[in-house]
């Protein structure tokens, strides 16, 4: 299912989204570190399957950078980059995942610390949630990762990084 703006479905009782109540392009702010933010735009997000665990999306990203000297992030200043990238998500209560092409046919999957990530995975926490929920995170207080995970219902998660053979393993494990 590719998104569309105004499409908005609920996948069962978990409260994962099919497609973001906002537009597909929405330009979301990552993570914010050493003078440079980083960006994204979710261009589609196509769902590939799901079990009792979760739903997994195959997503296409565009990504930027800002540069902001002397930590000034408050700063509006030009982004470059734009290269699209395709990973994968599975949305879950209990087992929350990214997964990305190491190289030609090697996937690696990080099961996600959503309430309190490491600087190395808070930007694939805000895609998360952005992906699985449709709205910005890690932003302000109202935002933070832990209060997020909280409102979403998500437990105390261990995290794991496995390899994968394809991206549709999660939903047989």
């Amino acid at each position: 299912m590719t998104m569309k703006p105004a499409a908005f479905l609920i996948l069962g009782m978990a409260g994962f989204i099919a497609s973001p109540s906002a537009g597909a392009a929405e330009l979301m702010k990552g993570r914010c570190h050493m003078d440079y933010c980083s960006w994204f735009s979710i261009e589609s997000r196509d769902l590939v399957g799901s079990n009792a665990r979760g739903a997994l999306f195959k997503v296409e990203l565009k990504g930027w950078t800002s540069h902001h000297p002397r930590g000034d992030y408050g700063k509006r200043s030009p982004r470059t980059g734009g290269e699209t990238s395709t990973g994968y998500v599975f949305c879950s209560k209990k087992t929350p995942t990214a997964i990305w092409d190491e190289d030609a046919g090697h996937w690696s999957a990080a099961t996600l610390n959503l309430a309190s990530p490491s600087g190395a995975e808070e930007n694939a926490v805000i895609q998360y949630f952005a992906v699985c929920h449709g709205i910005q995170s890690g932003q302000d207080a109202q935002s933070s990762f832990e209060s997020l995970a909280a409102r979403f219902g998500y437990g105390k998660i261990a995290t794991d990084l496995k390899e994968l053979k394809r991206p549709e393993e999660i939903l047989t494990e």
